[in-house]
């Protein structure tokens, strides 16, 4: 959102600090509430901090930020303090499509399970690939970019670094929950 309504960049920079909300602040994954420090929006993405990102989705408006989860195909966030955070019932599934979505240069991603639909005597009465709609772009090319870049960051020189595989580029996000009981890459 910071990239596609404020016109942020990888190397943008933000802070690492976040104002409390109500009685609640982030933390970072070494439990501190970040250094003050200005630092690129892409450090600040591979390293995973959450002080940035709840600063970001203050900054940019979290109307905005619910608007372009919905629009990823992401239902389960609601407008809460830690909500850049991905604080609630996300599917892994809805996570999937989501990050697809950056995969398919911005053009939208539906997940299904059906190929094709044969009825008793072998016709074809369903294909997916003839059958759907073309995917509509829903994420301009420029920040499809900068997203990429932003998770290429994350393996490259952050937190998801033992995702990296030599013959191949690899993009993506880490994350944990709270207490640290899970984690992930996505």
């Amino acid at each position: 959102n910071a990239i596609e309504h404020g016109g942020l960049t990888p190397t943008s920079l933000v802070r690492d600090a976040a104002p409390p909300c109500g009685n609640w602040a982030p933390k970072n994954y070494d439990g501190g509430s970040g250094s003050g420090a200005r630092i690129t929006l892409a450090s600040a993405f591979a390293r995973s901090l959450n002080t940035t990102a709840v600063d970001l989705s203050f900054k940019y408006e979290r109307d905005s930020v619910l608007e372009m989860t919905r629009r990823l195909g992401v239902n389960g966030v609601r407008k809460t303090c830690s909500m850049a955070l991905g604080d609630h019932g996300i599917t892994p599934l809805e996570h999937t499509a989501a990050y697809a979505v950056f995969a398919n240069n911005g053009k939208a991603v539906k997940p299904y399970a059906i190929l094709e639909i044969m009825n008793s005597r072998g016709d074809v009465i369903y294909t997916r690939e003839k059958d759907e709609p073309p995917a509509a772009q829903i994420v301009d090319e420029r920040v499809v970019v900068s997203m990429n870049r932003l998770m290429q960051a994350v393996v490259n020189e952050g937190t998801g670094r033992r995702a990296a595989l030599e013959n191949a580029t690899v993009v993506g996000k880490t994350g944990t929950s709270s207490s640290y009981r899970d984690a992930w890459f996505m």
